[in-house]
């Protein structure tokens, strides 16, 4: 990250992810030839506004306009070496790369000396992975598929916003290796963590409330579920519970937590004798 730390912009956070017009192949290559591409749609979440935003081409000048007055940090997924310089081209007066940045591509970089997929981050830490590629977006511009265009776009800024949150609660992100899940340390987390409210629930004997994503048997796609859980064992990552909205004992993984509060209620527990 940049010295403008995530931590003391507050909520002047955009997440963005930008769909271009060509490949790099049709203008000549990656060196220099950024600004060739052309942008044909480009999806924000803003943190400040709590809302998603998307700018065609035409509207480019609205988004400059929202950076030089907020001057934000720019959150995304390989933005310092893609998105920023393809936008630039459009940009009169705001240098973006003088604004604070959370590349998550670039995080994971400097952490692991190899570069990861978004769709393979996404896949091992929400469980969801994206919903196309970047071809098949300059094929929706070329086809005049707006529709499926500001889909995909908008899907990609909820994913990378997903991503951005996930290590912002673990300090951890997912990514798969060597036949197995693995975990990478990212610099932008926040105390406590999920995995400091969970421990900190099951020593005080407190209720914790959950958001967490599984999968159905048969069923390939995730389900987000809101729960109250009584944490009773907690074995590496793995948390035997008491889920009070399905009044059963359940197994959750701890990585699979997107959002935890402790709740001030207490949950019954056996002391032992001895």
């Amino acid at each position: 990250m940049t010295e403008n730390r995530a931590d003391t912009v507050g909520d002047r956070k955009i997440v963005i992810d930008l769909e271009t017009k060509k490949t790099f192949d049709e203008v000549g290559g990656h060196h220099g030839n950024h600004h060739l591409l052309g942008i044909s749609f480009a999806g924000v979440y803003s943190y400040s506004q709590k809302k998603y935003f998307g700018f065609y081409e035409k509207d480019l000048p609205a988004l400059e306009k929202i950076m030089l007055a907020e001057k934000p940090m720019i959150i995304g997924f390989n933005t310092i070496s893609f998105d920023n310089p393809v936008l630039q081209a459009y940009f009169k007066h705001c240098d973006i790369s003088k604004l604070p940045q959370l590349d998550i591509l670039a995080e994971i970089y400097k952490a692991l000396g190899f570069r990861i997929k978004l769709d393979n981050v996404a896949l091992a830490t929400l469980g969801e992975g994206k919903s196309g590629s970047g071809l098949d977006a300059i094929k929706y511009f070329r086809t005049g598929n707006w529709e499926a265009l500001t889909k995909y776009c908008m899907d990609d800024v909820r994913i990378t916003k997903e991503v951005y949150e996930y290590g912002l609660r673990h300090g951890q992100l997912l990514y798969p290796g060597g036949g197995e899940i693995r975990s990478v340390k990212i610099p932008w987390g926040l105390k406590p963590t999920i995995r400091d409210l969970v421990y900190e629930a099951q020593s005080k004997h407190r209720k914790l409330k959950v958001k967490y994503w599984e999968f159905a048997a048969g069923d390939s796609k995730r389900q987000v579920k809101d729960t109250v859980i009584e944490a009773r064992e907690v074995h590496g990552s793995q948390i035997k519970a008491f889920c009070n909205t399905e009044h059963a004992e359940k197994n959750i993984d701890m990585g699979h937590i997107l959002e935890a509060e402790l709740t001030n209620e207490e949950f019954a527990h056996q002391s032992t004798l001895l």
